[in-house]
């Protein structure tokens, strides 16, 4: 019995700590509205908003600037990965245009990270960008 209760404590201490804290949704809402004021100031237009994803795309325009932002919850205390790249078959090129994020700021257990890039003048409307997140993470995504 006694062994019964030791494994259940040890595997309720385990799930909790996968769990996003109480005050994430709040916290997130916060850092939503400075990071919107903010693009607003400089100009940028709000595109989309993925919300709790691990990956997402979207379609860039010939010479426009772009705005990423990660939202992600701090409190599992996990490894944190994002990038965002072009899609296409060949490495090489997906190599040369991948871009990491730097992290921003912090309001209570939702941390901010940012990624900008400017997309060249080329043939066509659009082309795909692939964006990966560990953990998951909301995105929001504005143009210029």
């Amino acid at each position: 019995m006694k062994r019964v209760v030791v494994l259940l404590a040890l595997c309720g201490s385990f799930l909790f700590g996968f769990a996003q804290s109480p005050n994430y949704q709040a916290d997130k809402a916060k850092i939503f509205e400075t990071i919107k004021s903010r693009a607003f100031k400089l100009s940028y237009q709000y595109m989309i908003t993925f919300d709790n994803v691990s990956d997402a795309s979207f379609f860039v325009k010939p010479s426009k600037s772009y705005v990423v932002m990660y939202v992600y919850d701090i409190s599992p205390r996990a490894a944190t990965y994002f990038k965002a790249y072009l899609m296409t078959n060949d490495k090489e090129i997906q190599k040369k245009y991948t871009a990491k994020p730097y992290d921003v700021g912090l309001i209570g257990s939702a941390r901010a990270s940012r990624l900008d890039f400017t997309t060249p003048k080329f043939e066509g409307e659009t082309r795909p960008i692939k964006i990966e997140a560990k953990p998951k993470a909301t995105i929001y995504i504005f143009e210029k």
